[in-house]
């Protein structure tokens, strides 16, 4: 892990395509704006944590019944399907 020291409005690039610059320091908290290419995926570390933990339950055998089951019940019902299937509707006129 690369450590650094910033100062409010000092910034960091990495890989000539990010940045990450120090906004304001109030306190014990540190307002970071971060100017990413949309192709990277920027993500709040706690929140990364909780969709992994959420992806792990998900995946255990019996985690997440309630779930499983509300799925199956839409396809025995055909809820699933939104304004029938398309072999049931018909093509308004030919291209």
């Amino acid at each position: 892990m690369l450590i650094l020291t910033r100062k409010a409005e000092q910034g960091i690039v990495i890989d000539q395509v990010t940045t990450v610059r120090i906004l304001s320091i109030d306190g014990d908290r540190v307002k970071i704006g971060i100017d990413a290419p949309t192709s990277i995926t920027v993500l709040r570390e706690e929140l990364l944590e909780q969709v992994a933990g959420q992806n792990r339950e998900a995946a255990r055998p019996g985690g997440n019944s309630r779930a499983v089951q509300q799925l199956k019940s839409l396809g025995r019902n055909g809820a699933g399907r939104a304004n029938g299937s398309s072999a049931e509707r018909a093509d308004p006129e030919p291209r």
